[in-house]
């Protein structure tokens, strides 16, 4: 290169150089107060315009940056901060948009950037922010469907002694404005944006709970086709099913099993004598089921299909398999040669509801942490083969880590006290046994299957006067001495016209045997088509529900956990005794207003009592009315005492007695693990 060349490179590069400073250290324009105070300070946008919502908000104590986001993504409200779990964001998003636009600027507080810290509107995003950082606003953007920003502003601290007022400003300007402004609307709480009540169940379609109550210890080891070979140590304590009778509005006990130890098997077992369902505990089970809300969500592995079925395919994925492992989830064949099952590490629960669905609710490890394990990166690596060489290795290794990283947390969890959380599996099923099948009427026998009908009485005479003698037709034909030949003709043709009219009004035997028929098919056809309408119905919703529970685990509290998941000993409980169990005479004393009154038969004797003051009026009715004693004379006795009776003496202790254990209402169906 020529020094010419060379200089002028160099005089082009200074320029450059220049020019860039220049524009970097350019001294902001002033604002003209007069001009802003009074107009918005966000452009104006339809409330349907935003199609993205992004919250940025610094957290001191851990100096670092919580970003919460929203967005429309072919035409479905996600969560990109949440691995995309839908959200339920249309009348959220709409408030959101309300509380940013059409925000008038009061008045300026203060140009210099000094004033940030103070006014609370440092930028969340800003460089070198640590713990000791001070002042730090929440930072909020909304973009269009182009991407476009629409609002891009910080929102700092209240205004002293004014409702509703905040500072504010640009985030590209250092300019702070006082606004009316709240940002409840702008939430970065998971539970605000999402469709929280799981189920979406009534709690009057509960017809039946089970309850399998166990803890599993989930160990790992390699097969010789290097497979990794889940082993499981359980902790079996029992099975519970209970059925709600409406009628009675009660929970009732259908089956109980506890295990035994020594034959490693579920023995039947019933409640004791003074034992009974806790119906409060029931009770509140089924509003746990009812408002099961969940706190977070994380995407499971792929290879799961919906109904928890895990193919070999699966096995052979490390990176699946360690994260179904953590969360405390195990694919184990539940029978020798069968396809592995979900199995999870704190027990399970199958709702069935009246139309046939059933939702399996199985329950794994504790959350630790507050944030969600969804927020991990979204990098995509390759792992290396499970089935090879050291790789198998590595992958019992890995999935034995796992578990003994999700059993720390466990006893962690437990340790702190707080902040707990767990991992849940839910699917759907239907059971079609649930529902009633439709009472069908027996059809009557044709016709041609049964005798003949005997004719009516009154019509026997017809058929033998037609099918009879020819001597009698001709006399019923040939008028009497008393008749005139034109009256006889008139007689026939009256009688011939009734028997015509009998004949259209009353249909013959085999005409109504099949009406009746006809009014029978049709109406079991119409419960026949009910009772599938139904069926249908609850298959349906059954595609839908794990259509929308198959991608992902979800969290709920542990509180919830311990709320719908029961144990025996939380199932059942002592009876109470009855508060005036020690007084036997206190309840009869309360019975009987009139007790303690002077001149009265107290208890058992009122009914003697009762009879003779009836049979002496019955005397006064029938003969003399009765004398009514003197006034200084006492009532007169009855003249017999009856005899006392001893048939209220059995039924009282009867009464009183507890009533007897209830037998299981049935054998409820075979529960798929």
């Amino acid at each position: 290169m020529s020094e010419p060349i060379k200089t002028m490179a160099f005089v082009v590069v200074g320029a450059l150089a220049l020019t860039a400073a220049y524009f970097i250290d350019a001294p902001k324009p002033d604002v003209n107060v007069e001009q802003l105070e009074g107009k918005m300070i966000n452009d104006n946008f339809e409330v349907d315009a935003p199609r993205r919502l992004k919250i940025v908000k610094f957290d001191q104590p851990t100096a670092e940056t919580r970003q919460f986001e929203v967005a429309s993504i072919d035409g479905v409200w996600r969560i990109p901060s949440k691995q995309d779990y839908p959200a339920d964001a249309t009348r959220q998003m709409a408030a959101a948009a309300n509380a940013l636009m059409d925000r008038k600027i009061l008045r300026v507080e203060s140009q210099s950037a000094d004033s940030h810290e103070e006014l609370g509107v440092v930028d969340p995003l800003a460089a070198k922010l640590d713990s000791n950082s001070e002042g730090v606003g929440t930072r909020v953007q909304l973009f269009d469907a182009e991407d476009q920003p629409l609002v891009d502003m910080i929102i700092g601290k209240k205004v002293k002694d004014a409702d509703n007022q905040r500072y504010v400003r640009r985030s590209n300007q250092d300019v702070v404005f006082v606004v009316e402004l709240d940002p409840a609307s702008l939430s970065t709480d998971f539970n605000d944006w999402i469709e929280d009540d799981l189920l979406k169940l009534s709690p009057f379609d509960i017809r039946q709970v089970f309850i399998n109550d166990y803890s599993a210890d989930l160990g790992f080891g390699m097969t010789a086709d290097g497979r990794l070979q889940p082993r499981v140590n359980w902790d079996r304590r029992g099975q519970s099913t209970v059925k709600y009778n409406n009628d009675e509005a009660k929970w009732e006990l259908a089956e109980l099993k506890k295990f035994d130890p020594q034959t490693k098997e579920m023995v039947e077992s019933k409640l004791a004598e003074d034992e009974e369902l806790n119906q409060d505990a029931l009770s509140e089970l089924r509003n746990g089921l009812d408002d099961l809300l969940i706190v977070d969500v994380a995407r499971k592995p792929e290879g799961l299909s919906a109904d928890l079925k895990a193919g070999n395919d699966f096995l052979t994925n490390n990176e699946a398999f360690q994260d179904l492992i953590s969360k405390g989830f195990s694919p184990v064949p539940l029978q020798p040669g069968a396809e592995p099952e979900i199995l999870s590490s704190e027990g399970e629960l199958i709702c069935t509801l009246r139309d046939g669905v059933e939702y399996v609710l199985r329950f794994g490890q504790l959350q630790v942490q507050t944030d969600s394990a969804a927020d991990a990166s979204e990098g995509e690596t390759t792992p290396a083969d499970p089935t090879k060489g050291e790789a198998a290795k590595d992958a019992a290794a890995d999935a034995a880590d796992a578990a003994s990283d999700a059993a720390e947390g466990e006893k962690k969890a437990d340790e702190d006290g707080k902040n707990l959380r767990r991992y849940l599996f839910v699917m759907a099923r239907f059971n079609q046994d649930v529902i009633e099948k439709p009472k069908l009427k027996e059809l009557p026998a044709t016709p041609e299957g049964q005798p003949a009908p005997a004719a009516p009485a009154a019509a026997d005479a017809a058929p033998e006067a037609a099918g009879g003698d020819e001597p009698a037709a001709a006399n019923a034909a040939e008028p009497t001495d008393e008749q005139s030949p034109s009256e006889a003709a008139a007689g026939d043709s009256a009688g011939a016209d009734a028997a015509k009219e009998g004949e259209a009004q009353e249909p013959t035997a085999e005409e109504q045997a099949a009406q009746e028929r006809k009014k029978i098919e049709e109406e079991n056809k119409r419960l026949q088509d009910e009772y599938q309408q139904t069926v249908e119905k609850g298959k349906k919703r059954v595609t839908e529900l794990n259509e929308r529970f198959g991608d992902w685990y979800y969290v709920i509290s542990n509180d919830v956990y311990k709320q719908i998941h029961l144990g025996v000993d939380q199932l059942v409980k002592k009876k109470e005794k009855p508060a005036d169990a020690a007084q036997p005479g206190a309840a009869a004393d309360e019975a009987n207003p009139l007790s303690g009154l002077p001149n009265l038969p107290i208890g058992d004797s009122a009914a003697p009592a009762a009879d003779a003051a009836a049979a002496a009026a019955s005397d006064g009715a029938g003969g003399e009315p009765a004398t009514p004693p003197a006034a200084n004379e006492p009532p007169q006795e009855p003249a017999a005492e009856p005899a006392a009776t001893t048939e209220s003496e059995p039924a009282a202790s009867e009464a009183a007695a507890p009533p007897a254990p209830s037998e299981p209402v049935g054998e409820p169906a075979e529960q798929t693990k």
